[in-house]
């Protein structure tokens, strides 16, 4: 039985990423940088507040902002953003962000957001569905930097990213914008978003699918993806031969729906997301061949109604259903060492063996959220939250045969059947959370006489899970304005549950501790913007302590020591009179020192950098309209040398520096019609981003020694992942 593999389709047109609607995108470009920081955001507080006033520092990525930068799917952003550190592999693990120093093996310490409701995989805690969502219905992105526990919970450890759909029309009509694409490495995909408004009734729907593959070339910078390993037929047996599985190939494919539908106050919204992808350049490939298949779908059902309880009081309240886990179709191939003796080198049997494997996790979750607006001074806001998770503990898996090497064939390997169901008794556990939250903000002006105002944030919340018991978290800030400055000090606390997978996975040597306890942490952050009509900067120092930190390596899983981080972010933003139209700079320069105490052998404790966390980094985009319906945008970054993990024998994954230009066209050859040209790693530049997890598979060749048996790589997770080298991206948006 082969691997499923997933399908590429043609496509004869192509999509440019995140495609704003041409008059919108002109207004956005018009605004002077003063009243785009006028733009009130809602994902710091759950409150419609200017940026410039939220207790948190935060970065908006509008509609226009993605169409100019041409991302061709939305993890892309991640590029772009101070603070973070990619390992990119579009394998089973799509990506792994690191966010302010917080490295994890598993699960995210931060959260996605959709229209403020949690995305993160129900057993895994990771947030790469949002490779997978429809770009053409955002209205903006929010980033804010810093906990934001106290807001959403668990997981919201360093900051949450929400993603802000366009809202319904105004008036009785319609809108369809289309989007097609393909371009470099395969990839192809379709986008799109209709909107339907009749009287009270309204109705939207988005939908996106794309696909693609590695850079193969790219690929074989590295020792361990490198083609060799996979035609070798003493690794691979008859997989060695076929044309299909010799290739270095990991096709991946993202598929979105998204359906609204809303009359008055209600709305009913049904959302289905996947994330298909085989194994990438996770694993060796003289260990696991690439092709393993690795599904994730996600399924999504909610109800909520808008409340008006007056002019003061407004709420909302959401019922929801959420569905989440690996499809049973996932399917791996693993080539090893047996117990048994190879009959004619004497030495260890090299054998091949298939599995299937299956998760399958469900919640159900009511939520309810009220505002009080007193005056123009006071808000407090208040809230409650309960969710029921029906879980699954250990994996489904299924295992077929050990097959000799010698014996290996491609068209009757033995693999097992989908792991449909559980042959582990009780390999269910029910969990129940709940919360309770109160916010409050207070707002006072000319204390002093300088025409200064003053705003005080407070909030403290509950959460209670029956695994780990009781959890509170406080927040409290202070933002002075006083123009053209703000100043904002803020603290806030924050915790990290385990994730299901981190519990339970399959077996203690997958990573795995049912023992684990929430991570916890406390932030404090200063922070000074000033700014004008044409230039902002803001510049943020913080400091964050963590206790409990949770890691995964071979053997298990544990509850480490304290972790200390940090660091200072600075951003630029400024506009630039050059000619007859005005020219957009924008930078960001980040400074990370991340350490950690984890317990020695003796019992003791030593201290190490966090792995795998740049120190300095810096992005740079500029944007200059040619003409008036043609922009250009450059986007550079450089990301200074990664010390590793210790289990990586590399020590150290070198610096690099890369840069992308797009072209956007608008209204040609009529008005509603774009074109968007992007180029990606223009220079070619070959450079790394570290491995996942131990990253210990190492650099050295693989070799037969004297006695037969084969000398592979150092470990199962490659400790350099290749990135992608030059690349072209080509686009068209209707918009009717």
């Amino acid at each position: 039985m082969p691997l499923p593999a997933t399908r590429l389709y043609p496509l004869t047109l192509l999509l440019a990423a995140g495609i704003a609607a041409p008059a919108a995108g002109q207004e956005l470009l018009q605004l002077s940088l003063e009243e785009l920081m006028q733009m009130e955001i809602v994902t710091a507080s759950r409150s419609a507040e200017r940026a410039i006033d939220a207790p948190a520092t935060v970065i908006v990525l509008t509609r226009e902002d993605l169409r100019r930068r041409g991302y061709r799917e939305l993890s892309e952003i991640y590029n772009d953003l101070p603070g973070m550190d990619l390992s990119r592999s579009y394998g089973d693990t799509f990506y792994r962000n690191q966010w302010r120093g917080l490295r994890k093996s598993i699960g995210t310490p931060y959260l996605l957001l959709l229209d403020g409701v949690v995305q993160n995989h129900l057993y895994f805690n990771q947030e790469e569905i949002i490779a997978a969502l429809p770009i053409s219905s955002i209205e903006r992105i929010e980033i804010v930097y810093g906990p934001a526990s106290v807001v959403y919970g668990a997981n919201a450890f360093v900051g949450a990213v929400n993603v802000v759909s366009r809202a319904p029309l105004e008036d009785d009509g319609q809108l369809l914008v289309a989007n097609l694409g393909a371009g470099s490495f395969q990839r192809r995909a379709a986008d799109l978003h209709y909107r339907l408004r009749r009287g009270d009734w309204r109705l939207s729907l988005a939908a996106r699918r794309m696909e693609g593959d590695i850079d193969a070339k790219a690929a074989a910078d590295y020792e361990w993806t490198r083609a060799e390993y996979l035609r070798d037929p003493q690794l691979w047996g008859g997989f060695a031969s076929d044309p299909d599985w010799t290739r270095v190939s990991s096709p991946y494919a993202t598929r979105a729906v998204d359906l609204r539908i809303g009359h008055g106050r209600i709305e009913l919204v049904l959302q289905h997301f996947s994330l298909d992808a085989h194994f990438g350049l996770v694993y060796p490939f003289d260990l696991i061949h690439p092709l393993s298949y690795w599904p994730e779908p996600e399924w999504s059902a909610l109800l909520r109604h808008e409340l008006s309880l007056g002019d003061r009081l407004s709420g909302q309240v959401m019922l929801r259903y959420r569905r989440s886990g690996v499809a049973p179709e996932s399917t791996e191939l693993d080539s090893y060492d047996s117990s048994g003796t190879d009959p004619i080198t004497g030495g260890p049997q090299r054998v091949l063996i298939g599995s299937t494997w299956g998760s399958d996790n469900r919640s159900w979750a009511l939520h309810a959220d009220f505002e009080y607006q007193r005056d123009e001074r006071w808000n407090w806001q208040a809230g409650a939250k309960f969710e029921g998770k029906d879980l699954q503990r250990a994996y489904r898996i299924f295992w077929g045969p050990e097959v000799p090497v010698g014996e290996a064939d491609v068209d009757d390997f033995p693999f097992p059947p989908p792991a449909e169901f559980d042959i582990i008794p009780d390999n269910r556990i029910d969990t129940r959370d709940s919360a309770v939250y109160l916010l409050g903000r207070f707002r006072a002006g000319e204390w002093w006489g300088w025409g200064e105002t003053h705003s005080f944030h407070a909030g403290i919340r509950y959460d209670r899970n029956s695994e780990y018991g009781l959890a509170r978290t406080l927040r409290g800030g202070y933002v002075l304005g006083r123009a053209p400055w703000t100043f904002k000090l803020l603290y806030g606390e924050s915790f990290n549950e385990p994730a299901p997978r981190e519990l339970y996975g399959g077996w203690t040597g997958s990573g795995s501790n049912p023992t684990l306890r929430p991570e916890s942490a406390s932030t404090l952050e200063a922070s000074l913007t000033w700014q004008w009509s044409r230039a902002s900067l803001i510049a943020s120092v913080y400091r964050l302590d963590s206790a409990d930190n949770i890691t995964t390596f071979t053997g298990g899983a544990t509850n480490l020591g304290d972790r200390r981080i940090r660091g200072a972010d600075l951003h630029l933003h400024t506009r630039l009179p050059i000619g007859e139209r005005d020219w957009s700079l924008w930078a960001y320069y980040s400074y990370i020192e991340a350490r950690e105490s984890v317990p020695a052998s003796d019992g003791s404790l030593y201290s190490r950098d966090v792995g795998d966390t740049s120190p300095h980094k810096l992005h740079v985009g500029l944007t200059w309209p040619i003409t008036e319906r043609l922009t250009a945008t450059l986007r550079a970054r450089y990301i200074a040398a990664r010390d590793t993990v210790d289990t990586n024998p590399l020590g150290e994954v070198p610096s690099y520096a890369t840069a992308d230009l797009t072209l956007v066209q608008r209204d040609w050859p009529r008005r509603g019609i774009g074109w968007t040209l992007a180029l990606t790693n223009l220079g070619d530049r070959r450079y790394f981003h570290p491995g996942l997890r131990e990253g210990n598979a190492g650099v050295d060749p693989g070799f037969r020694d004297a006695d037969g048996v084969w000398r592979g790589s150092g470990g199962y997770f490659n400790s350099l992942l290749a990135q992608e080298g030059r690349g072209a991206w080509l686009g068209l948006s209707v918009e009717f």
